[in-house]
């Protein structure tokens, strides 16, 4: 199953990149069945905020093609975040919240 993760990057790009690294390490470890997909490691070589509108392009065009969204760090106090959580539910697309140890179902 492919899983997009959604994290905060902008905050503090150096710790974040860091942050998503043990997130997705964290999942495969313990969903098997989970592949995780991270916008921040995949598209680290974007500069920001210089090309934010087609780094959100990008990511939203991944999440399109991902079955469910987890949301990940402190996700509430990230627009990115909150954009791609808004385009999942507009495509119907499951969203979850992800803190370690589990996966807690339904975003509210």
């Amino acid at each position: 199953m492919l899983v997009y993760l959604a994290h905060p990057v902008v905050s503090d790009p150096t710790g974040n990149y860091q942050k998503a690294k043990r997130i997705a390490r964290e999942i495969v470890n313990r969903y098997p069945e989970v592949v995780p997909v991270s916008p921040v490691l995949n598209f680290c070589y974007f500069r920001e905020p210089e090309e934010r509108e087609k780094i959100m392009k990008c990511c939203l065009q991944l999440l399109s093609k991902c079955e469910e969204l987890w949301l990940t760090g402190q996700w509430w106090n990230s627009n990115g975040c909150l954009q791609e959580k808004q385009f999942a539910e507009e495509l119907g697309i499951p969203v979850r919240m992800y803190s370690f140890p589990s996966v807690i179902t339904a975003a509210e």
